[in-house]
Order: C-alpha cells, then sequence, then structure tokens
C-alpha cells in the first residue's frame, strides 16, 4: 500500500474517527500509518497515564466520577490522540501540498533533464533535446513547462465546449447513456493508471 500523503491523511483519519465515535473497531495497525512516531508516542503515553489511574482508582461508576478522575477508556483515548492529529494535518494542509508540488516538479524536471541530456550526448541539436525532454515529460504524466495556452487556443476550447454541449443537448437516450458509459470507461482507465 503506497505511503498517505497530506492529501490523503485528513480524510483517512476522519473516517477512522468517525468509526470510533461510532462504536466500530478500528485496527490497532492504523495507527502507524495515520499517526506520525511523536502522535503514536503520545497515543502511547496517554494510555499508560490510563494505566497509571487505574492501578490508584477503582473503576467509576458514574460519568460524572469518571469526568472528575479523568477515565477513559482505549477507545477515547484514540480519539483524543485521532482528533489531535485531525487539527495538526489540517492546520499544515497548505504547506503540505505546496511540499507535494515541488516534489511533483522537482520529479517533473529530472525527467526532462535526464532526457535532454539523453539526447545532446546522442548529437541531437538543442530543439530536438528540448523536444525529447517535453516527450519524456509527458509520457512519465507531467505537463511540460511551456505548454502555455494563447487566446486562439483559448477560443478553439471554448467553441468545441459549446459545439460538444451542443451535440449532447440533441442525443437521444440511448447515446447519453452511451456517452455515459464512455466516460466511466475513460475515468477507470485514468484511476488504473495511477
Amino acid at each position: 500500500m503506497p505511503k498517505l500523503n497530506a492529501t490523503h491523511l485528513p480524510e483517512r483519519l476522519k473516517e477512522a474517527i468517525e468509526q470510533l465515535e461510532g462504536g466500530e473497531e478500528v485496527e490497532a495497525k492504523k495507527n502507524k500509518t495515520l499517526l506520525t512516531a511523536e502522535q503514536q508516542q503520545a497515543l502511547e503515553d496517554a494510555w499508560n497515564e490510563q494505566q497509571e489511574l487505574r492501578k490508584k482508582h477503582k473503576p467509576p461508576k458514574t460519568e460524572e466520577e469518571k469526568q472528575k478522575i479523568g477515565w477513559k477508556d482505549k477507545r477515547e483515548v484514540r480519539i483524543q490522540i485521532y482528533k489531535q492529529a485531525y487539527k495538526q494535518t489540517q492546520a499544515n494542509l497548505v504547506d503540505d501540498i505546496k511540499e507535494l508540488q515541488r516534489q511533483r516538479e522537482a520529479k517533473a524536471n529530472r525527467v526532462f533533464m535526464d532526457a535532454w541530456s539523453e539526447a545532446l550526448a546522442e548529437g541531437k541539436d538543442k530543439w530536438s533535446a528540448t523536444s525529447a525532454g517535453n516527450i519524456a515529460v509527458t509520457r512519465a504524466g507531467f505537463s511540460p513547462a511551456n505548454s502555455r495556452v494563447n487566446k486562439r487556443d483559448k477560443e478553439v476550447f471554448e467553441l468545441e465546449e459549446h459545439l460538444r454541449k451542443q451535440f449532447e443537448a440533441e442525443m437521444t437516450d440511448e447515446e447519453r447513456e452511451q456517452l455515459e458509459l464512455l466516460k466511466e470507461h475513460e475515468k477507470a482507465v485514468i484511476k488504473r493508471k495511477k
């Protein structure tokens, strides 16, 4: 399973919190997946603190007594730590996404430079080498750095979108169903490639 990044982690933490609050069991191995080393240590420390409480006090009979001495079960301790982790990921989300973007750009640059250098080593001119670099970047799933859209391109895209909407409006129900199936298939293919 790939490592969770900043875009996945908040959602997964929220799901785990909802499961725990709903009374469902969440696997203990999710602690390692969803929590950082510091957060895992905080979870362990909080549970050890509860263990000490259990040695000093008898189990409380009422909710009031529970609140008074700070008694929590394992689920409540996990919910508390998961909520803290969720708040922390939300606070750092923008910085984490910027870091992911920087890593993505660095990887794209590395792919471009490798292909560009290889093309120059083969004796190609700089334009062919640049083209080879852009092709390698595109094959690797990135968009080339010089892929700018000019005014004419925007007009063509708008015209294509207008025509597409017009054609879709004139379709029969069967044609619309076929189009939806095609779109779902394309999404599935893209998802598999990722």
